[in-house]
């Protein structure tokens, strides 16, 4: 009875592992897959785009024969490049890891065109660097070589000149942009600055998987030096994707020195999430990084250039990149307006109306005055085809025109305004006033203007009044639970004229759901709404949604950063046609929708809580499964208190299926393996397979020939390559052990035929079998450790591997790594790391103690602030961990 009750609480906690791990993987599945359409117009070429290969010094190129930089050029302006003739202002386009230098044609050739075509005094050089797939955003020693290659660039280009050039503008894609960063501190001096404008374009400013030491401290000398940047006045610009970049999320984009962290989807103009790749040829979002650079320039200075006034700059920056109002140029408004005489005013007390232009038939200014005395607290005025620069004003009605009082001029409010998209394509504005906050002395109006040029269009005022409370949607929790302990949130319908409603998302919401229900009279076109997902950090608009009567949701919107560090809850900012009343069902988000978002913010924690948990369950076994109540307490208490059991659980079930994988593996693809490496031995040396397979028994026989053939890999090549080939003998031992298993089980079965066989060894062999069951099993573990401990050497090997026609060894290798891999590929070849099959009383209890404790502190690393920062470590740890179970195996 006990044993069957021990089965079914085996088999329904593995039921439930397994569940919990389909559930991870859905939620996996629908974040990569679960993101707006692509609507980006793409960029086209209007010459066939060539690229000049620009020659650095000769020692320069001796040692990056892999890298290159170029001059990119479209007819006329190729044969210019190629006789070394540079007289625009110099960009250097860097791409991203595993990027072209070929993606630079986006940019480079909207930028050319438009000078061409404004007839601008000025150009834009474009460079480019090819820098080939090297893995940067993985391997510590690539970042550093491009990083160096990139400042050389920089002093080559500038050095292009005749006239006096002294900056380069850098703009980087993914990684690169991190490379940019370092490049500026290896190329500045003191005194100056080779850049003053760094544009980032999905950058992970802070990244997911930090594998090596170097990596780690290029990170950490970049951080520490940041502040160089800052004081020498360069401008950066932080822009990403938005929810279609899966590779790097929002909270990687954040950067802290950046003057401007903003998402495509926010940028007016753009609106549109981008991916890690179409960031780079998005036509609209292209036309605003180039808009942007064209108005950062001074024209007054000869020969033009960019200004060399960061407010300047910036000005020009945050027009285009946070509040582009005024079209496509940078326009500074005027304080104050002068408003035409002879103009018509219209003064309408409703709290909610809309003025057509279809119901005047007048060319002269039209004045629509909106009474601020006795006026709720909120006013949200929203117009369509008004493309007037200057349009809202505050004034005092202190004038006599007629039987009415008017104004004769008014304080511009017009730089309040927020563009919104459209479906047909209409100039579009909207602005939402706090009227306790407006104040202007004896100001008794707010004043839209519509000028006799607007007039040419059918032209919409929507003018909504409201209380800030009134317009609050709550969200339903998606919990039945909660909505039967607590009272549910009724269902908010809003009125017809109404225009704008908002809803505050708490903590512990990270995806919400909407449907919006519309009903309409006297409309014949498809309406639409509009909801925006605010979120803080200088973000933005994160997500924006369009809802119409045939298409009206459900639609999931997520959460994109981490709020919680800015103290600043994000928002639904809902605009509707006033000509329609809406039910809102706005609800908590799905359970497969929320754990997509765990997948997105937390998945690297998984690494380290697998090595934690694989080192738990190693102590145990060394201390023979004694005193396993107080480890199992202890570990989830850490994990419950440092918000970290849906990691624990989703590793343990990770754990759980790998294990059964492994074990159908040396089943059943033992042979398949042992093949493989039989055939690759024979190529190696050159040997018949029978020769082969011959040696590989022998190897098998006698580890410290094995040992010794693996270590003298490593000088030769990598560490990382050597560890990779020990866990494919490990994995062939667990073959051969498993072949040995089911032979002494057969001769045991056979044994049964000789009576005076069986009664000698009755009393032995159910122990014998014991004994070699539970080898396995903690080979097993300890196989399962090693798989994962030699994750970090993957890129390693990938970087050695790319790199192989330029040179055979890894000159560039982490040391730390270097050491740990020579430590364990020693161990696991040796064949001493072995758990003793006696429990050896206090040397099994001081080391699995030491195991429960640095088991119990790689757990909380994922507690950390910056937990991936402690990812490097695990090598070091377990090849630590290694040569102690190894070395009390040998004295034992």
């Amino acid at each position: 009875m006990i044993l069957i009750k021990s089965i079914l609480v085996y088999c329904l906690s593995f039921s439930l592992l397994m569940l919990l791990l389909l559930f991870y993987i859905l939620g996996a599945a629908r974040y990569v897959t679960d993101f707006e359409e692509n609507t980006c117009d793409m960029t086209y070429m209007f010459e066939y785009p060539q690229y000049v290969r620009i020659s650095l010094d000769n020692e320069i190129e001796e040692r990056y024969p892999r890298y290159g930089l170029y001059a990119y050029g479209e007819g006329f302006v190729t044969e210019k490049h190629r006789r070394m003739y540079f007289s625009g202002i110099p960009v250097l386009f860097i791409p991203g890891n595993a990027g072209s230098h070929e993606q630079v044609r986006s940019l480079a050739s909207v930028s050319l065109r438009k000078s061409l075509k404004e007839r601008t005094p000025f150009h834009f050089d474009y460079f480019t660097v090819s820098l080939g797939k090297d893995y940067s955003a993985l391997y510590g020693g690539v970042l550093m070589d491009e990083t160096f290659y990139v400042s050389h660039c920089i002093q080559k280009i500038l050095s292009l000149y005749k006239s006096s050039v002294e900056n380069v503008i850098l703009i980087g894609h993914s990684m690169a942009s991190v490379i940019a960063k370092g490049s500026v501190l290896l190329s500045s001096n003191t005194n100056t600055s080779v850049t003053n404008i760094i544009i980032t374009l999905a950058t992970p400013h802070m990244p997911t998987l930090i594998l090596d030491r170097t990596f780690a401290n290029y990170y950490y000398n970049l951080e520490n030096r940041l502040n160089e940047i800052k004081d020498a006045g360069i401008s950066i610009i932080s822009i990403g994707g938005g929810s279609r970049d899966t590779l790097v999320t929002t909270t990687q984009l954040l950067d802290p020195t950046a003057d401007i962290n903003v998402l495509s989807t926010s940028i007016p103009d753009v609106w549109k999430s981008t991916d890690h790749l179409s960031i780079l040829w998005c036509k609209q979002l292209v036309l605003a990084i180039v808009c942007s650079l064209f108005d950062s320039v001074s024209v007054s200075h000869r020969p033009p250039r960019i200004s060399s006034n960061s407010e300047e700059r910036m000005q020009a920056l945050k027009y285009h990149f946070h509040h582009r109002i005024y079209g496509k140029r940078l326009y500074h408004s005027k304080e104050t307006i002068q408003f035409e005489p002879g103009g018509e005013w219209i003064e309408d007390i409703r709290r909610q109306y809309t003025w057509s232009s279809k119901s005047s038939s007048r060319r002269t200014p039209i004045y629509l005055m909106i009474r601020l005395t006795g006026q709720p607290d909120e006013l949200t005025i929203d117009t369509i085809n008004l493309e007037s620069k200057d349009w809202l004003f505050v004034c005092t009605a202190s004038s006599i025109q007629g039987q009415s009082r008017v104004c004769t001029w008014g304080w511009n409010l017009s730089n309040r305004t927020l563009l919104l998209p459209d479906r047909l394509h209409r100039p579009r504005k909207i602005v939402d006033l706090n009227l306790q906050e407006v104040n202007y002395p004896g100001a008794t109006h707010i004043v839209v203007r519509i000028t006799p040029n607007d007039l040419d269009e059918h032209v919409l005022v929507n003018v909504d009044l409201y209380s800030h409370e009134a317009r609050y949607v709550p969200i339903k929790r998606s919990m039945p639970l909660f909505n039967i302990l607590f009272k549910k949130p009724q269902i908010k319908k809003s009125d017809i004229g109404h225009v704008r409603y908002y809803t505050t998302i708490d903590s512990s919401i990270n995806v919400v759901t909407v449907e919006l229900v519309s009903e309409c009279k006297d409309v014949t076109h498809n309406v639409e709404a509009i909801v925006e997902l605010c979120e803080a950090g200088s973000i933005g608009v994160s997500q924006i949604q369009f809802f119409t009567s045939i298409d009206n949701g459900p639609k999931t919107m997520k959460i994109q950063t981490d709020y919680k560090q800015f103290n600043v809850s994000p928002y639904l900012r809902l605009t509707l046609n006033p000509a329609c009343s809406y039910m809102f069902n706005i609800q908590e988000g799905g359970i497969i929708d929320r754990i997509s978002i765990i997948v997105r913010d937390r998945w690297y924690l998984l690494y380290t809580t697998i090595i934690s948990l694989l080192l738990l369950l190693l102590s145990i076994r060394i201390n023979h499964s004694r005193e396993q109540l107080p480890t199992i307490v202890v570990t989830i208490f850490l994990s419950y208190y440092y918000g970290l059991i849906f990691e624990c659980l989703i590793a343990m079930a990770i754990l759980s299926a790998f294990t059964i994988g492994l074990c159908c593996s040396i089943i059943f693809l033992g042979s398949v393996a042992h093949g493989i490496a039989v055939r690759f031995l024979a190529r190696a040396i050159t040997f018949s397979t029978t020769w082969s397979d011959w040696l590989l028994g022998g190897l098998n026989q006698l580890p410290f020939i094995t040992t010794i053939f693996v270590v003298s890999i490593i000088p030769a090549t990598c560490g990382a390559l050597a560890m990779i080939i020990s866990v494919f003998l490990y994995f062939l031992n667990l073959t051969k052990m498993y072949e040995d298993y089911l032979e002494e089980l057969l001769m045991a079965s056979l044994q049964h035929f000789n009576w005076t066989r069986r009664f000698r060894s009755a009393k032995n062999d159910p122990e014998e079998h014991e004994d070699t069951r539970q080898k396995i099993l903690n080979h097993l573990i300890l196989f399962l450790l090693w798989c994962f401990t030699a994750i970090p050497a993957i890129p390693s090997v990938l970087v050695w591997a790319k790199n192989f026609s330029y040179d055979i060894r890894l000159t560039t290798e982490d040391p730390l790594l270097h050491q740990s891999w020579i430590i364990l590929v020693v161990c696991s070849t040796l064949g001493w790391l072995q758990i003793p099959p006696k429990y050896q009383a206090i040397r099994s209890q001081v080391l699995a103690s030491i195991l429960y404790f640095i088991g119990w502190i790689i757990l909380l690393m994922g507690a950390a602030s910056h937990p991936q920062f402690y990812q490097y470590y695990i090598p070091p740890v377990v090849a630590g961990i290694a040569s102690l179970i190894t070395l009390n195996f040998i004295t034992s």
